[in-house]
């Protein structure tokens, strides 16, 4: 603590004596229409070194490293630049966060509970769609740092333009021994980007990654795995064009688990190859806008434990927007088909209304959105996890009025309102025996509320805090769902006295949340404070962080225990 209480004074200092003038601020996201829109500017706002801590700013949203849920469900799709970068081989929506660096990032659009019908299913959570920045002429950066627990990052990357040329390549490297026994990782990741622009409305561009991951799990405290072992393999490829109106995306992923220990004879391997292809076309009407689209995709599972298994959707989509000629009403109504080899059919229907007022506007949506249990929840096996090749679809009704009021430029406030029933729910579950396995409930329901308000006080410091009420149940028995917190709450600080020097101040509080399903064992509330700065000179910047500030104990809602304090500081530069 007295480290952490020395570097924070040193930076107040050198804030105090380097500045003299100040410069305005932005930060952390704003409404547009109904959807949540970051831009480039709030994300540099917030110092953040990972697309988890750009997410935590918004409210409902819980991102970790590999991971994203809202409103307490982590099926939400993850697009950037069009290709889903969602993991095929986990069992909750991991996300490959690695293909994308916050300072790349150009724009992120959330939506909300809704999105389904457009982006196809996995999606009841909802859908993030994150735009990277153009490349012009030559353009690249190096980024360095180390931190506590032995931890050590690089990575560089470079891009260039040559008249409709484009091109890029990009590499990174992790490690960390972890907070406690057996939590060590070694990450890789190295990317390549090709692509020509016709005019502003024809384009075709290919992309290409690949990550290798070696890390331990150390398990639930009371049932601790030392010895588990998983490393993992993904491949990443795309092929996405633009024509007039026409839009095309080809993907293809592959990802692969070995998964060991040698206390419980484990050795299990597991592969997932994820192929498809999505073509939308927009075009405007005397009623409004027109968006339709047709998609295939096809997933192949094989493992040491399980026959092969394989599996195909077809699906199509159309939607139509209506604008009453005379008042700022807009209606929105879009159908989407599946058609399952693995599962029943689906017909799924989203209908908008908005009302929009140069200060104000309120919006209301409905949508029905169906998610399959993966490969992984249904087949693979861990040293905590059973399969569960029972599982079956499950069918989400998301109902959402969100409000946003800016009453003046320096203070915003938004508040949206939600009721989630999903039918034959997908749950991890966790026994007395601390082994867990994923199950369907038979109805469950989300509901609550998310606030956020933004106040600009001053043109060098801005206060964002946002609030999360969350009622999860299990309706049949009456039941509270296991790891979803009650209430959350984030108040962030954002200070820029001049401009080399940006700090943030984040806090969090997160209510107790039951730890199984029979509601016996609860996980503590706990609440956190973290601290970011950046000293910018020219194309070099000096940066650090400090997570879980006061140093406290205390454990994820799933029960896993949560790191200590930790800090990194470090360097990066740009061309």
């Amino acid at each position: 603590m007295r480290t952490v209480k020395r570097w924070l004074s040193y930076t107040l200092l050198l804030a105090m004596v380097c500045c003299d003038g100040f410069i305005p601020i932005t930060a952390a996201g704003s409404e547009k229409n109904e959807n949540i829109v970051i831009t480039a500017d709030e994300i540099r706002a917030m110092n953040a070194h990972k697309m988890a801590d750009v997410l935590n700013h918004v409210p409902g949203i819980t991102a970790g490293d590999s991971s994203v849920g809202i409103h307490g469900s982590y099926k939400v799709k993850v697009f950037v630049d069009g290709r889903p970068i969602n993991d095929p081989t986990s069992g909750y929506g991991g996300i490959n966060w690695e293909l994308v660096a916050p300072a790349d990032v150009e724009r992120i659009e959330i939506l909300r509970g809704k999105g389904g019908m457009r982006y196809g299913q996995d999606a009841s959570g909802g859908v993030i769609l994150i735009t990277t920045k153009k490349v012009r002429k030559l353009t690249g950066n190096i980024k360095v740092y180390g931190g506590n627990h032995q931890t050590g990052y690089g990575s560089a990357g470079v891009q260039v333009t040559s008249g409709g040329w484009s091109m890029g390549a990009n590499g990174s490297y992790e490690t960390t021994d972890g907070y406690k026994i057996n939590n060590d990782k070694e990450h890789y990741q190295m990317g390549a980007k090709l692509g020509y622009t016709f005019d502003d409305r024809k384009r075709v561009f290919f992309l290409a990654d690949f990550i290798e991951d070696e890390r331990g799990s150390s398990g639930l405290p009371d049932y601790p795995t030392p010895f588990y072992r998983k490393s993992a393999q993904n491949t990443n490829l795309a092929l996405n064009a633009d024509f007039n109106n026409i839009t095309s995306a080809t993907f293809y992923n592959q990802g692969s688990n070995h998964n060991t220990d040698s206390s419980r004879e484990l050795d299990q391997k597991l592969r997932i190859t994820e192929w498809g292809e999505d073509v939308a076309a927009t075009r405007a009407n005397h009623w409004g806008e027109l968006n339709i689209g047709c998609g295939y995709q096809a997933g192949l599972a094989t493992g040491t434990t399980f026959d092969d298994q394989s599996e195909n959707t077809v699906s199509a989509f159309a939607a139509q927007s209506f604008k009453w000629p005379s008042k700022p009403l807009t209606f929105n109504f879009g159908l989407r088909a599946n058609f399952n080899s693995a599962f029943d059919d689906a017909v799924n229907p989203e209908i908008k209304v908005a009302y929009n007022k140069d200060l104000w506007r309120v919006t209301a949506v409905f949508s029905r959105s169906n998610n399959t249990p993966s490969f992984h929840q249904r087949f693979s096996r861990s040293s905590s996890t059973l399969p569960n090749p029972d599982l079956t679809m499950e069918t989400a009704d998301n109902y959402t009025i969100a409000f946003f009021l800016e009453p003046y430029d320096s203070l915003t406030f938004s508040m949206s309102v939600f009721h989630n029933r999903l039918s034959d729910r997908i749950t991890y579950v966790t026994g007395d025996d601390g082994m867990g396995r994923y199950q369907n409930f038979g109805l469950v329901t989300y509901s609550g509320a998310d606030l956020a308000a933004s106040w600009q006080i001053h043109e060098t410091v801005k206060l964002k805090s946002g609030y999360t009420y969350l009622k999860a149940k299990d309706e049949d028995t009456g039941l509270w769902l296991p790891a979803k917190a009650k209430h959350s709450v984030t108040l962030d600080l954002y200070w820029k006295p001049c401009q080399p020097i940006s700090m943030v101040l984040a806090n969090k509080y997160v209510s107790k949340a039951y730890l199984n399903k029979n509601n016996t064992k609860t996980v503590p509330e706990y609440s956190l404070t973290d601290f970011r700065a950046e000293y910018v000179l020219k194309r070099f910047s000096l940066f650090g962080e400090i997570e879980n500030v006061f140093d406290k104990t205390y454990y994820y809602c799933d029960g896993l225990l949560a790191p200590p304090m930790t800090w990194i500081i470090g360097v990066s530069w740009r061309i």
